[in-house]
């Protein structure tokens, strides 16, 4: 009870929802060093509501920037403000478990960063899919991933330790937190589910079904995924050298060492460059990584057999790349 914590909250045109979310920060069995509100130009009710809790709950402390920051720029800047010794992420549609940031405090020991699980529910009821397997979050696998920011709590050192904000980089914060903290060896999960994240259509990311079926491992989605790679490569591959361009100045910039952190930047460096025997050199670190390169870790001759042509279907996770009048998969983005 002696770790000071820090929620810290950013709001755009939250009216709808902050209540209740609000509500369940404030119901957490574990104290509450203080809440860090900052809004983004709404210009719905949401700072009114703000304020009303704000005036009836000290450890809430409202902030309204001056300019638009934008979903990245706002976290940055937010979590700055912080003071507490860890800081929790909060989305203001969600609904926490009341003992959240008691599991999570429990569970991050020493490490930078500890992360939970969220099971996603629609705002009208709506079957929402989500892929219940416990995730990967090894450093491999976060190449070509991340860590959604409303599961996180990290001490307050990892901010410190991030790589300059840059925005040409178009990296999300969550990103930064999750790759530098995996980089450094400082990333816990807690496989417990204890927030409820909310989708509906004006959400942030509007893709009610939360996970795409086809990614899920079987032969019929491998062959899939495979023929549609295929036809789509010549399409991806441009798009997909200018991400891992970018992705690799911010991997570069983390202040991490060892033979797994070099193989993670060979692996970004390989994937934004030209060439069969570069592409072949991907493959074998595929390969040696295949315990560690998809959602779930596994063994056996199915995942080596993913890892060898992962350099050929990765193009199918990243279409989002592309504009969508170019890409007519009917699958939902990540």
């Amino acid at each position: 009870m002696n770790k000071l914590v820090s929620i810290v909250l950013c709001t755009y045109n939250g009216e709808r929802f902050l209540r209740e979310q609000l509500d369940t920060l404030l119901s957490q069995t574990y104290p509450i060093h203080e809440i860090i509100i900052q809004d983004d130009g709404s210009i719905d009710s949401t700072l009114d509501i703000l304020q009303e809790y704000a005036d009836k709950h000290p450890v809430i402390h409202v902030f309204q920037n001056e300019a638009d920051h934008g979903v990245n720029g706002n976290f940055f800047s937010a979590m700055k403000r912080a003071t507490g010794d860890y800081i929790a992420i909060c989305d203001q549609d969600d609904i926490w478990e009341s003992n959240k940031i008691e599991r999570q405090i429990a569970a991050i020991g020493s490490q930078l960063l500890c992360a939970c699980r969220s099971i996603p529910f629609s705002a009208d009821g709506t079957k929402v899919a989500y892929d219940p397997r416990t995730p990967n979050y090894h450093l491999i696998r976060l190449l070509y991933a991340s860590i959604p920011g409303h599961t996180m709590l990290f001490h307050r050192s990892l901010l410190e330790k991030l790589p300059p904000n840059d925005n040409k980089l178009k990296t999300y914060y969550d990103v930064y937190l999750s790759l530098t903290a995996a980089a450094l060896g400082g990333l816990v999960l807690l496989d417990e589910f204890l927030v409820k994240q909310r989708r509906y259509v004006e959400a942030t990311t509007s893709n009610l079904s939360a996970v795409d079926t086809r990614r899920t491992p079987s032969v019929g989605n491998g062959l899939y995924i495979l023929r549609w790679s295929l036809l789509h490569y010549r399409q991806v591959r441009p798009y997909l050298y200018e991400f891992f361009q970018r992705r690799l100045i911010l991997v570069s910039r983390i202040p991490a060492e060892g033979k797994l952190f070099e193989d993670a930047k060979r692996i970004v460096s390989l994937e934004g460059q030209k060439g069969l025997f570069n592409l072949l050199r991907l493959c074998r670190l595929h390969i040696k990584y295949r315990h560690h390169l998809f959602y779930a870790e596994g063994k056996g001759i199915v995942n080596f057999l993913r890892a060898a042509i992962y350099c050929m279907m990765v193009v199918y996770n990243y279409q989002f790349l592309m504009p969508s009048s170019q890409t007519n998969s009917g699958k939902p983005r990540p």
